[in-house]
Order: C-alpha cells, then structure tokens, then sequence
C-alpha cells in the first residue's frame, strides 16, 4: 500500500496539479480508492463493534490498515519536525492528529488505542457527543493526565485548573457553548455552533484554528441546512477538514467557507450498519466542491499524513 492515497479533481490540468503541494505523498487514481471500498465493505458494524473490544482484526484488511494506521501516526508525529504549516494526519474518520512547531493536538480521535496518545497530546477538541467522535477511555486518559478537552458537552476545560479549585465548568454546562476564544500554547481556537441535521440543531462544534498565519477549519458532523453557520473569522482556511456525508450541501458550503483546499474525513465509518459513504459519493462531492470553486481535494485515509 502507498503511505498515501490523494486524488485531484478531474479535469485539474497537468500544470495547476504541479502547482498544488504534495508533501512526501503518492498521488493516487480512482482505483485505489475503489480498492479501499472493496476492502471496508466487508467489515461489518459487529465485526468492528468486536474489533474494539478485543483488537482482534479477524484477518479483514481494512482493520489490519486501522490497527497499523495508529502505529504509524503515533511514531511519524513523535519525530516530524514542524515549521510555520503544521503537520496533519488522518487516524480515522473525523480523527487527526495535528503537530504544530510547539503543540500537539487531536480532533475527534477516535481508535480502540487512542488512550495511548494522551501523554503526547496537549489538548483535544471534540465536536460532538456521538460515540464515533469520541471514547470514554480516550477522555479519561486525558482527564486524568490534567490535559485540556474542549467541547460543548464534556465537563472538562483544563483538568487541571478543575484540580486547583478553578472555575466551576460542570455547572457551566462545559466550554463551548456558542461562539468562544481560546489560545492554547501557540493554537488559536475560535468556536461556533453547527447544526448536526434538522432536529439536532447546535450540536457540532466547528473549530477554527490559527496556527500562526495558517488556518485550518473542521466542522465535524455538519449538515442539512447548517450552511449559512459556517463562517471563519480569520480568513479563508488553507485546509478545511469536511465531512460531506451529513446531508450538507456542498456547493453552497464550498461557495461560503471558500477553502483553499479540502480534506474529506469522516469516510467509511465501520460502526454504521447502514447510511456509510462510498466511492461513488465522494466523488459526487469532489466534482461539488470543484464546481464551486476548491479544486484541491484529497481524500487522507487512515494513517496518512494529510
């Protein structure tokens, strides 16, 4: 398997995909992502379900690439040297890890392992209370170390200042309730509020994230109708991590947000027995997202480096 598979939008010219940066990556066609279609669609929502409880990965190929995919974010963001842009790696679906020059962080990490980046993480953010988005085990690893959890339902904002008699954040109802600051270490965090679908409305915090002059958006499980409350203060993303599988649509997302480039995440969830995006969708997505202005669109599978 190539460390990672990355496709351009059809009809991209030869020069324009020169131009577009591809750090240490393999670009990939359409039959590598066929291929990782084949190999999800025969794990089923039990047989992942099993996976979690025993790591057994019962000799199906796209969780012997999940078990493997935390081994090698954990080793590569322990030794990446990091500048000005960060470094991003998909773990799993809406899960990334993201090393700047000073911190390290996670988004929606979701792995049965994922307790064992707690001692390298400075802090995570957490979109949403819905278990492919984030594990008990996971949070109180973190709690437990005194690491900062931000999300809009965790009772958790800096466990340590809750240790020192800080302020009260369980009667605050947690950290993020609508739109909120936050810098951690050299990260800059602003926070809004998304609507999940018609009925869960509020229910996914998006971050936007300034790294220095570079700014990454995540929006989580954004979708049907949320469009007008995704908005970026400080400018135009230089990577949106965007989940097109909620019903948003992408056009008009694309159209508001205007990335400059997009990763899509939140791809082949094993947990869903039914409703999971296949190749055919994203590429629908892809051809979206380009018409309405992003051309560069990857697809970062688990493991790889973004």
């Amino acid at each position: 398997m190539t460390s990672r598979r990355e496709f351009i939008v059809a009809g991209t010219s030869a020069a324009a995909a020169a131009a577009i940066p591809r750090a240490a990556a393999a670009a990939a066609d359409d039959a590598a992502l066929d291929r990782w279609q084949r190999e999800t669609d025969l794990v089923t929502a039990e047989a992942y379900r099993a996976y979690l409880a025993d790591g057994d990965t019962r000799g199906l190929a796209a969780l012997e690439r999940l078990e493997r995919a935390f081994d090698q974010v954990k080793a590569e963001a322990a030794a990446a040297k990091v500048g000005a842009e960060p470094a991003v790696w998909c773990v799993y679906n809406m899960g990334f890890v993201v090393k700047t020059a000073k911190s390290l962080f996670s988004i929606d990490l979701v792995h049965r392992r994922a307790a064992e980046l707690a001692p390298m993480l400075d802090f995570a953010l957490v979109t949403h209370n819905h278990g492919d988005h984030w594990r008990q085990d996971f949070y109180n690893a973190m709690n437990g170390a005194g690491k900062t959890v931000v999300s809009n339902f965790l009772d958790n904002y800096g466990a340590a200042d809750w240790r020192k008699g800080g302020p009260d954040w369980a009667k605050r109802g947690g950290y993020a309730r609508g739109e909120r600051e936050l810098g951690l270490g050299d990260v800059e965090i602003r926070t809004s509020l998304t609507d999940h679908n018609g009925y869960l409305v509020d229910f996914t915090t998006a971050f936007e994230i300034r790294i220095g002059g570079f700014v990454l958006y995540h929006t989580g499980d954004s979708g049907w109708g949320t469009e007008p409350k995704l908005a970026t203060k400080w400018g135009r993303p230089d990577l949106w991590l965007f989940f097109p599988g909620c019903g948003v649509d992408v056009a008009k997302a694309v159209a508001r947000v205007k990335p400059r480039r997009i990763a899509f995440g939140h791809l082949w969830e094993l947990g869903h027995s039914v409703g999971r995006l296949n190749a055919r969708m994203v590429r629908a997505a892809r051809t979206s997202a380009a018409a309405a202005g992003c051309a560069d669109v990857s697809v970062p599978l688990w493991g790889e480096r973004v």
